[in-house]
């Protein structure tokens, strides 16, 4: 297939998650992909690049945030939708915080989307949005398998920025007597590595973008299975979609539920090693790049 990938190759300087977990993983299934950046483009026109190109697909990840992606194509996406010729994709990433003022509208740009949250699938259709699918994070395994022979000498990791509600959870780990090695500025690289290292990989599915402080579905949930590690992870209503809880993840609702888990975890390296395994498993079945891509091009061929 021919795809027209339209996202943002970099953010805030750095390589985004859209090269390395979206471009090459389509490339390895063998697709013919021309990556127009969003952020900079080789070439500003996207209606010549559709021209020239003549793809089967447009794929995008538009953030309708003109700050980060200044060069988002919004009109001429929206032309080919309306002609019908070339599919038109979208791939939300944040619905739990910006379906009302952003994916319920810019929905109407493409003949078809996907959310990560299975309960917004009814969201959309209530809003008269049909050609929804239920899409979500996923991780490039290629990436990862050099450094799965690392050894495992990090207890607890939790890698990213330290927010203010992520700082409040940090101190009462600490005063608890749980070692939390937080981590955050890290290259792409020097982040897998680390997650390599770890025996339990913390997430935190709290956003602070949320003024209700709602959860979300988090690419550390992915990441961590991807390294081998154990997925410890703030509940999230969904997450029982992709794993399932206490065989193949360890999730906790409260930090009381949070410390007392921990403490167990960290006191039985077997019975860690063993969801671990699980939880791996299952993510090289249904949650590495290719296994998702796939899932999700299924799915837009079939509408």
């Amino acid at each position: 297939m021919k795809i027209l990938l339209t996202a943002n190759k970099t953010y805030r300087g750095k390589l985004d998650n859209n090269y390395s977990n979206v471009y090459l993983p389509l490339k390895r299934l063998g697709h013919e992909v021309y990556f127009y950046d969003t952020t900079s483009p080789n070439d500003k026109s996207f209606r010549n690049v559709i021209e020239d190109e003549k793809p089967d697909l447009i794929f995008c990840c538009m953030t309708g945030d003109q700050s980060i992606t200044p060069f988002e194509p919004w009109e001429d996406v929206l032309e080919e939708t309306n002609k019908g010729n070339i599919k038109t994709f979208n791939w939300f990433c944040d619905d739990t915080w910006r379906f009302e003022s952003f994916s319920s509208k810019a929905c109407r740009y493409f003949n078809i989307c996907s959310t990560p949250e299975p309960s917004y699938l009814q969201r959309y259709k209530d809003v008269g949005y049909d050609n929804i699918i239920l899409g979500n994070w996923h991780v490039n395994y290629d990436l990862y398998k050099p450094y799965l022979t690392s050894m495992k000498d990090l207890d607890l990791l939790f890698v990213g920025y330290p927010t203010d509600s992520r700082k409040y959870f940090f101190d009462l780990a600490k005063r608890n007597e749980i070692k939390i090695n937080n981590l955050y500025g890290l290259s792409q690289e020097q982040m897998i590595e680390h997650w390599c290292r770890s025996r339990i990989g913390l997430n935190l599915s709290t956003n602070d973008n949320d003024p209700t402080d709602a959860t979300q579905m988090k690419l550390r949930m992915f990441e961590v299975p991807a390294a081998g590690s154990l997925l410890f992870t703030q509940h999230h209503s969904g997450i029982e979609e992709f794993y399932e809880i206490d065989s193949e993840i360890i999730t906790f609702k409260t930090f009381e539920e949070f410390s007392k888990k921990a403490k167990f975890l960290l006191k039985n390296r077997r019975i860690v090693q063993k969801i671990s395994n699980n939880g791996h498993k299952r993510f090289i079945k249904e949650h590495q790049s290719t296994a998702r891509l796939t899932s999700v091009l299924d799915k837009i061929k079939a509408l």
